[in-house]
């Protein structure tokens, strides 16, 4: 039903704006899909008890066009999966293109840090080891520099 994501080209950005199908139209498609979903699940297509959509098989932002032939009626509750579907592989392309980052470059995430201080077993608060060993070595380069002067 859909061509794997690697065949589909990466978006255009001249798709075509969606045309909504007229009366005679989506007649004419529930005709040709026997009154059956367009999705295969072949439960039958019910306006007023769920409603109803018409869908385009390959979505216009994936190079898909407002013809007929790319056209079907599917019920409400299996287009909102497709719909789904559809938009992360929207994504995908986009990613793909280089779209999303608008030209910037990638920044590196900037984590929190550790502090130089924890709290013991025992509750009291103490210098982490790193930190001891920084002031232990402090410590000694400040004594030697006092006992050349």
């Amino acid at each position: 039903m859909r061509p794997d994501v690697s065949l589909i080209p990466a978006p255009d950005r001249s798709t075509e704006k969606r045309v909504p199908l007229t009366p005679k139209q989506r007649a004419q498609l529930a005709l040709d899909q026997n009154g059956r979903c367009g999705c295969g699940c072949g439960e039958r297509l019910d306006h007023a008890r769920e409603g109803t959509i018409d869908e385009h098989i390959v979505a216009l932002a994936l190079g898909g066009s407002n013809d007929l032939s790319n056209r079907a009626i599917w019920r409400k509750p299996c287009s909102a999966v497709k719909t789904a579907k559809d938009m992360a592989f929207i994504a995908r392309a986009k990613r793909r293109a280089g779209e999303t980052c608008q030209g910037e470059a990638a920044r590196k995430l900037q984590g929190r840090g550790f502090g130089s201080v924890s709290r013991g077993f025992d509750g009291k608060i103490k210098l982490t080891r790193k930190a001891a060993r920084t002031q232990a070595a402090n410590d000694g380069a400040a004594s030697s520099s006092n006992r050349e002067g």
